[in-house]
């Protein structure tokens, strides 16, 4: 069975296997609270609202959403969210809560909710936004006033998790977006996130991921938390003042008592001079009035020309004899002129009347500590999510809005707590398995040196082995590359070239030479048979025994043959018996002179 196989039928077993479903007791939460668990028989009874709007440009919210009750990875059977079904489309739904929530000075406002990626992300937003009073859900769009918009944006290497609020300014009476300026980032898997903002009545702010605090700070305090900042600012640019006319701020001006020199134009300020090498050539005719061409006079109008056919008969040109080597105004060839240096300009100096930069001046600004952010969050009369995504299978729920921290937690704790543990579980036991397990990587020099199992030369001989095997992989990649483009190949690495011709060269020749060696004795080998013994006849077996016995018995000087004289007869001796019946009657006489 295979391994896909096997993952299909685990997917399928582990729902099985889940906890049932067990709803958060709304009744523990306050009256303010609100808390949307979509335990609801279909999308028209939850009273969230799909949008027949448009965004800005004229495009249309084509984005289909549902009640889904299961997902990937699910930890929870027949726990339900709101589900964005369709990939690369516009969303936007809304639903009117049953209690416009109204925060007061001493209020906080908390926002969590979870979101799930099932399918992964490469374009996709999952924020929410807190609507103004006055929405009407089904003309919900970009276009509608919101509160607050929080929640994770993620498209392609951009990850981070808005924080914007919305305010009046008090002395234009536009409403301004206030984003965070360092936003922290998401979290990009394909498991369930918990998103919590806590934004307190003294202007504390926490952004929380999965129950930890990533990002906090205080904008009300804090110029650099929001761009722009939510505080006005102890100091102003004087929106009256403008700069002086007289203001000087330039840092270097022209020297005034510097002075062009007279041949500047001439020897430094013309590119190409004429090539002072060059003389005019000899028989050159300086009248100008004379043409370079004349017509030729030895030319006739041919016989076969016809005007009405072949048009006005013009007399051809030829070279006038009086510009043979040249007519008119004669002008050297021109070089580039050695001495150029450009166009004088004046050389510069520090300005002694240099007053700096001009900047705004800044003065005490009229509205500083003046804030009134007891309106800053105005009333909320809904929930909405207008959101485009590439992706498929964005799955929302346990959206809660209210004014209390501790019950986030609780609902954190007791609903994503358990879910996190099971499908972190569950994706382990079904994410797909690959084919082959990974192969280890190759023992390095220190794990041999702290493996005790193997002796030294065991260890040495390894490691000879591991550096000739890294050579081997490398010549056979240089070669894979070579054989690919030879030339690009040398440019890059002409070192490992001349290396591996000459051990290319090397080798080849002790392999030749071994070879050579082998065949050498393998043909002498075979070339040497054994001698057959041939017949001696008993005349020829009596003179060699005679022989034999003059050189073992022969002595020096008194009584028998000098081994210098045998010597000198012995390379004479033939194989004839005759040759050797003399030489030992010779021997014989020779011996009895000397008695």
């Amino acid at each position: 069975m295979s391994l896909k196989v096997l993952a299909f039928l685990v997917a399928l077993l582990v729902p099985i296997s889940a906890e049932q479903f067990a709803p958060f007791d709304q009744a523990r939460l306050s009256n303010e609270s609100f808390l949307e668990q979509f335990q609801y028989a279909s999308l028209k009874e939850s009273g969230w609202i799909p949008s027949e709007s448009y965004k800005s440009g004229q495009a249309d919210y084509t984005g289909k959403w549902k009640l889904a009750n299961n997902s990937k990875y699910a930890a929870f059977e027949n726990e339900k969210g709101l589900l964005m079904m369709k990939e690369a489309a516009y969303y936007a739904i809304s639903k009117k809560l049953p209690k416009t929530y109204v925060r007061g000075d001493k209020d906080d406002l908390v926002v969590q909710f979870e979101v799930k990626f099932q399918e992964g992300v490469s374009c996709t937003g999952g924020y929410i936004k807190l609507l103004s009073e006055g929405t009407v859900e089904d003309e919900f769009s970009d276009r509608t006033p919101f509160e607050v918009m929080f929640g994770p944006d993620i498209c392609g290497s951009e990850s981070k998790v808005h924080f914007i609020i919305k305010k009046r300014d008090a002395e234009t009476g536009e409403i301004v977006e206030h984003r965070i300026k360092k936003p922290p980032m998401a979290r990009n898997h394909v498991l369930t996130n918990l998103y919590t903002l806590v934004f307190r009545s003294d202007g504390s702010t926490e952004i929380r991921l999965n129950g930890e605090v990533i990002k906090a700070g205080n904008p009300l305090k804090t110029a650099k938390f929001m761009d722009p900042p939510l505080t006005e600012p102890e100091f102003i640019e004087d929106k009256d003042a403008k700069k002086p006319e007289d203001w000087d701020d330039r840092f270097f001006i022209d020297d005034p008592n510097a002075v062009k020199p007279d041949d500047w134009d001439e020897v430094y300020g013309r590119p190409w001079i004429p090539d002072p090498s060059i003389e005019k050539p000899e028989g050159w005719n300086d009248d100008e009035t004379i043409p370079s061409e004349i017509p030729n006079p030895k030319a006739s109008k041919p016989n076969e020309w016809i005007d009405e056919l072949d048009g006005e008969w013009e007399v051809p040109m030829i070279p006038n004899p009086e510009c043979l080597h040249g007519c008119g105004k004669w002008d050297p060839p021109q070089i580039p002129n050695p001495k150029y240096k450009g166009i004088w300009v004046p050389p510069q100096i520090e300005n002694p009347n240099y007053l700096g930069v001009w900047r705004v001046p800044k003065i005490k600004n009229p509205r500083y500590g003046q804030d009134d952010n007891t309106h800053l969050i105005g009333p909320v009369d809904a929930l909405g999510f207008e959101l485009w995504s590439m992706t498929q299978g964005v799955l929302f729920t346990n959206i809660y809005l209210g004014k209390s921290i501790s019950e986030a937690e609780r609902i954190g704790n007791e609903t994503f707590v358990p879910k996190t543990e099971l499908e972190w579980k569950n994706y382990h036991a079904t994410k797909p398995k690959p084919k082959h397990d990974a192969k280890p990587p190759p023992p390095t020099f220190e794990d041999y040196l702290e493996d005790d199992t193997e002796s030294i030369f065991d260890e040495g001989m390894e490691l000879i082995r591991q550096f000739y095997k890294g050579l081997y992989d490398d010549a056979l990649d240089y070669w894979h590359s070579f054989q690919n483009d030879p030339a690009l190949a040398i440019s890059e690495n002409p070192v490992y070239f001349i290396i591996f011709c000459v051990i290319g060269l090397v080798g080849f020749v002790v392999c030749f030479a071994a070879i050579n060696v082998v065949l050498f004795l393998l043909l002498r080998a075979k070339g040497e048979p054994t001698r057959k013994a041939q017949p001696v006849s008993n005349e020829q077996s009596e003179l060699r025994s005679e022989s034999d016995l003059l050189r073992n018995n022969g002595v020096s000087a008194k009584g028998t043959l000098a081994t210098d004289n045998l010597n000198d007869l012995e390379p004479n001796a033939t194989a004839t018996g005759t040759g050797l019946l003399e030489r030992g009657e010779l021997r014989k006489r020779e011996g009895k002179k000397g008695e």
